[in-house]
């Protein structure tokens, strides 16, 4: 796929993820390959948040989203601006989530790092707010 290919395919992805508060993750799962390399900044850095630890796998993916979805309801994923170098984009904008167990509300700035092989994603790695989300998540 060309840049552009990719590029549209992922705004796709984020524009369904907002509007579906979350409930998009088979688009998701076809976008990634594999044996991705997902990262996210908190790294499981407290209990609270175990489902951020890396995953390695599409299967591992899947089980990150599935543990987001169980602690946290989604209130809006705005993407304000993607910057693209060759098979490398950046994703910028900012996320609201609710903690389903202490109702708290993060909003955050939010980017995330993708790079594509073949169509898929190959590489991402997503920054935001890790003190708010712990907090978040913490009684």
């Amino acid at each position: 796929m060309t840049s552009s290919e990719n590029l549209n395919a992922l705004k796709r992805c984020y524009e369904l993820w907002n509007e579906t508060k979350g409930e998009s993750v088979g688009e998701w799962l076809d976008l990634f390959d594999d044996t991705v390399d997902f990262r996210s900044l908190a790294m499981a850095q407290d209990p609270s948040v175990d489902f951020t630890k890396p995953c390695c796998s599409k299967n591992e993916v899947i089980q990150y989203l599935s543990g987001l979805k169980a602690d946290w309801s989604m209130e809006h994923y705005t993407i304000d601006e993607y910057v693209v170098d060759g098979d490398r984009i950046c994703a910028y904008g900012s996320t609201a989530w609710t903690n389903k167990k202490t109702g708290k509300l993060i909003d955050t700035p939010k980017l995330d790092f993708l790079k594509f092989r073949d169509g898929k994603i190959v590489f991402f790695y997503e920054f935001y707010d890790t003190a708010a989300l712990i907090s978040g998540a913490s009684a």
